[in-house]
């Protein structure tokens, strides 16, 4: 069984993501609020964690802090009831790696998860993954962006949109294909918010002139070096 933890206030969704998850193999522990969910989380060392935002007590964001603090790998899915774009984008920044809103569907959400639970159980001992831009080094582990003279703690979502540009550098990396695979779909919400960790990208490598994200219109991203 695959030890997932839940943290929310709703014990009967809790009682049915448990009896669900169960059948996909899936051993299911769960906190009514952010400290017990952090506390149980230091103890049960899960593979995956799913949070909601709202519970009484300490929320959601504080318990990703926390989790976020000890361990940077471990795959967060963050659920909420609120459809406000700032929320999503601090569960972001904070180090979610997935946000969920409330309805949601269920199929939906186990597919999430057993793809996250995939992906961890993949890169337990893997080797660390660092990537060359001009004078800058990511390193994807440990969500690092540096050079001599910047240091970067990136959020997962900057991380994997970096790693995606880096690995095609000099080609251009489809918009609807990076929506499609960090955000789950192209509608104008998702596509306003990768705007916005594009130009955050673009901000942190403004410091080595030789590195620029190019927007090709009508198509997408294209990471460039050019070579002095």
């Amino acid at each position: 069984m695959i030890p997932l933890l839940l943290i929310e206030d709703q014990v009967e969704l809790c009682q049915i993501l448990k009896d669900t998850l169960s059948l996909y193999g899936f051993d299911v522990s769960y906190a009514a609020n952010g400290d017990d969910g952090y506390r149980l989380f230091t103890t049960l060392d899960p593979r995956i964690v799913i949070i909601d935002i709202m519970m009484p007590g300490s929320d959601g964001f504080s318990a990703v802090r926390q989790i976020r603090a000890v361990n940077k790998e471990v795959p967060i899915i963050m659920l909420t009831a609120k459809p406000l774009t700032e929320d999503l984008v601090k569960a972001f920044d904070l180090g979610c790696n997935d946000f969920i809103r409330k309805p949601f569907v269920m199929e939906e959400l186990i597919a999430r998860i057993r793809s996250f639970a995939r992906v961890a159980g993949q890169a337990t001992g893997a080797a660390q993954q660092i990537y060359k831009l001009g004078t800058f080094s990511l390193n994807a582990s440990t969500q690092e962006l540096a050079n001599d003279a910047h240091r970067y703690q990136l959020s997962y979502k900057e991380v994997e949109l970096l790693k995606r540009l880096c690995e095609a550098k000099s080609t251009v990396v489809d918009r609807q294909v990076l929506l499609a695979e960090l955000w789950g779909s192209d509608n104008i919400f998702n596509s306003k918010t990768m705007n916005v960790y594009i130009n955050r990208l673009r901000n942190y490598l403004d410091a080595d002139k030789s590195v620029e994200i190019l927007t090709i219109r009508g198509l997408g991203y294209k990471l460039i070096e050019r070579y002095q």
